[in-house]
């Protein structure tokens, strides 16, 4: 059968079926809201977290090298498109990339299926959801089972070798399988929704108090009804007066912040700091701005960088070459991100660095004009150091010109 633009398998018959991991209920509940990918979405802590990382990859230039006798160069190569533009026929790359790393955040494992031509050179990468897939062995290689639908709904099983599929493994022991995010921390994530759904109910529900009229006296209840409406129609939240008006001794006495509602607020705040844990990245990144400096905050994008995304990264790169090259490509060739656009700082420190750069000879005039997308100029790749940076062992050949004779 032809799917995608390539040939795949059918199962046979005899082939044992194996127990999905996403067939396990995702999760329990700590609250009345199951921990499933749609409930913890709703959590913004959360979707600012996964959407931060995978967006943040996404956006970050992907150019293919060749190493030859340890000088590497640039290459033109057809699947850089594929990474850099577009994905497929309607899928653009950054969304393919954002695709990948949340399914590998959320179900642990992003997976896409790679279309080739009949040379074997990739021409489309196509997400899969993890729910249609499953790992299998047969005849001794690894393939995935994919659940697709034919005409009138019809459920057919076909088999995809592992290596005409691109698959981002998420945090775990096995090699194939990784780890659910929300299924090894669903009751973590399970009480965010907990403490989220007790607050949406607590205000709905206008069981908060604010403060309470004393009178002195016993009150019938026909007058307290209209004392109460009256009380709601002009100085309620839909009220038309600002400034109340009591009369017969009465006396108005507003309540502060109960300690429960401090201690909610408290849980809240800690628990955006838990999910920022449980996703690797920095407590900012989502909008929780404790123990954040303007002189700590570069460090801590920097660190997001190195440690929050650095990880995903490396595993792209590396499967990418595992999956995207061909056999006599794979020795010399490989991936590389430009982290570059996620570093950029002010002008002054970019400046500086730039001037250190040059003066030492790493990098040339054209080099920084690259990093900055601007044209090259002529005589420009030409490196200078300053004439002042010799060798140690030429130091007293350097000085004996000044020497008089």
């Amino acid at each position: 059968m032809n799917i995608l633009g390539f040939e795949v398998r059918r199962i046979n018959p005899f082939v044992q079926e194996k127990t999905g991991f996403l067939n396990a209920n995702f999760g329990g509940m700590v609250g009345r809201t199951p921990v499933n990918e749609k409930s913890v979405f709703g959590l913004s802590a959360y979707w600012a977290g996964v959407r931060r990382i995978s967006e943040s990859v996404a956006m970050l230039p992907v150019d293919v090298f060749k190493k030859v006798n340890g000088t590497r160069s640039m290459v033109d190569h057809p699947v850089e498109y594929l990474l850099n533009a577009e994905a497929n026929y309607q899928t653009c790359a950054f969304d393919f990339t954002q695709i990948l790393i949340t399914s590998a955040i959320n179900h642990g494992n992003g997976l896409a299926i790679i279309e080739r031509d009949r040379f074997g050179t990739p021409t489309g990468l196509v997400n899969v959801s993890r729910e249609i897939c499953e790992p299998l062995k047969y005849d001794d290689e690894l393939y995935w089972k994919v659940e697709v639908k034919e005409a009138a709904n019809k459920q057919e099983s076909l088999l995809v070798k592992d290596r005409d599929i691109i698959n981002l493994r998420g945090f775990g022991s096995d090699p194939v399988i990784g780890i659910s995010a929300i299924q090894a921390h669903k009751q973590n994530l399970g009480l965010s929704i907990a403490a989220q759904d007790y607050g949406a109910d607590f205000y709905n529900k206008g069981t908060r108090i604010d403060g309470y009229i004393e009178y002195a006296g016993v009150l019938k209840p026909e007058t307290k009804d209209a004392i109460n409406q009256q009380w709601t129609n002009n100085y309620g939240a839909n009220g038309t007066r600002g400034t109340a008006i009591l009369d017969a001794g009465s006396k108005y006495h507003r309540l502060g912040l109960p300690p429960q509602d401090a201690q909610f607020i408290e849980t809240r705040k800690f628990q955006k700091n838990e999910i920022a844990t449980i996703l690797g990245i920095p407590s900012h990144m989502i909008n929780e701005m404790d123990g954040a400096t303007f002189s700590n905050i570069e460090h801590q994008s920097i660190e997001f960088v190195t440690y929050g995304i650095g990880s995903w990264i490396e595993k792209i790169e590396q499967e990418y070459r595992r999956k995207l090259l061909k056999e006599s490509e794979k020795r010399n060739h490989y991936f590389k991100h430009n982290v570059d656009r996620l570093l950029r700082t002010d002008v002054k420190t970019k400046g500086e660095y730039y001037r250190l750069m040059t003066d030492i000879g790493a990098y040339t005039i054209n080099d920084v004009l690259e990093l900055e997308d601007r044209n090259s100029v002529a005589n420009g790749d030409e490196r200078y150091v300053q004439i002042n940076r010799i060798p140690i062992e030429q130091m007293k050949e350097y000085y004996k010109k000044d020497i008089p004779k």
